[in-house]
């Protein structure tokens, strides 16, 4: 399955999404592999945290000119 194709089952809104940079506690580089440390507010359960998350990279400049692109139209 495609992840557009699940986003779009799933249903927008009901997708929440955090922004990985924006709730790390530490990033480091080391020999060509980053590992990065976050907190989230997602509760654990039995199975792991009671909602999966996903990590999804997407050009960080594209994000924001759809992002700008939707703040113009909306603004019409």
């Amino acid at each position: 399955m495609k992840l557009s194709t699940l986003l779009t089952a799933y249903g927008d809104d009901t997708i929440q999404f955090q922004a990985l940079d924006q709730c790390a506690d530490s990033m480091n580089m080391n020999r060509g592999v980053t590992k990065i440390t976050f907190g989230t507010e997602q509760p654990i359960g039995p199975n792991g945290t009671v909602k999966m998350g996903l990590v999804v990279w997407l050009d960080r400049n594209r994000v924001a000119q759809l992002i700008a692109d939707e703040k113009a139209e909306a603004s019409k």
